[in-house]
């Protein structure tokens, strides 16, 4: 009787324990169930988009179609590179993105610095001023743009195209670069200006190594978005030699008529696979960037 009234007595406990671990599984299942759906809504398109371009237009233009391709092939590529002008496209665009990514971080660290270590009247106006500009539909920023440059000699030059790109990656390099330095004690650069190093060389020995996860991210946004930027590359370039990437990708498609779409899905491939790159390179740098500089006692 003792025996069957101490096993009564740790069922409770033992159906709590039960019901603890089925309510800690299930919320697990959920959760990698929900991160397993939005890495698929995320990948993919991708996928399909990669299983596109090395598929004949014989498979892509099928009545029966199917998920992989029957004859997986590389013409796609090859046409796309021989028939267009995409490698030329591809040079002019990772040259403007690297110069505007230099320009607008080299621009936007030497003010978002300042707004954060100096307080003057205007600074804070100045600083919403840049945000609210940056905030403007681009579209309504291309007929002042077109006109100003059209005084100023510069349209269908990668001069000009290179200003508009800076202008308006500035703003949000600012405001993203500025969290970061408000976020370093100040104490690091004044103690390095008590040992002899003037204001600049503290902003860029002991400042900016604090700062790499921030450049870093910030030359992530800029440089991709300047990657795939169509609309003041397709108004303010007339030249086809001088042409971006997304603009001149553009040209395969019109109302009624599209060159391939298998050279196009070959195009997207080529468009996104730098950008995977460039993240997956830079990614140790951010993680490694964190605590760099820091003073150690």
């Amino acid at each position: 009787m003792g025996l069957s009234l101490g096993t009564a007595s740790r069922l409770p406990s033992t159906r709590l324990a039960y019901l603890s671990h089925l309510r800690k599984f299930l919320h697990r299942f959920l959760l990698y169930l929900l991160l397993l759906l939005a890495v698929s809504w995320a990948v993919l398109p991708l996928l399909w988009v990669f299983i596109s371009s090395i598929k004949p237009d014989s498979e892509t233009y099928a009545f029966h179609q199917t998920f992989l391709p029957i004859h997986p092939t590389l013409q796609n590529y090859i046409t796309l590179f021989k028939v267009t002008r995409f490698g030329l496209w591809m040079r002019n665009s990772a040259l403007l993105a690297t110069e505007t990514t230099i320009l607008v971080l080299a621009l936007s660290a030497t003010a978002a610095y300042a707004m954060s270590r100096f307080r003057y009247r205007y600074f804070e106006l100045l600083g919403r001023m840049t945000l609210m500009a940056y905030m403007m539909p681009p579209i309504v920023l291309v007929i002042p743009l077109f006109f100003l440059l059209f005084h100023m000699k510069l349209i269908n030059s990668h001069i000009g195209l290179l200003l508009v790109y800076t202008g308006t990656r500035v703003p949000v390099g600012l405001w993203m670069l500025r969290s970061y330095f408000q976020g370093i004690p100040i104490d690091l650069e004044e103690a390095a200006m008590t040992d002899g190093a003037t204001r600049f060389q503290a902003f860029y020995k002991v400042i900016l190594p604090q700062a790499y996860p921030g450049l870093i991210s910030t030359g992530i946004f800029v440089f991709s978005v300047t990657w795939q930027e169509f609309l003041f590359a397709s108004i303010l370039i007339f030249s086809a030699s001088k042409q971006m990437l997304s603009a001149g990708v553009a040209t395969f498609l019109s109302e009624d008529w599209i060159y391939s779409w298998g050279v196009l899905m070959a195009a997207g491939v080529m468009i996104s696979l730098p950008l995977v790159l460039f993240y997956a390179f830079l990614q140790r740098y951010l993680i490694a960037g964190w605590g760099s500089g820091a003073v150690k006692g």
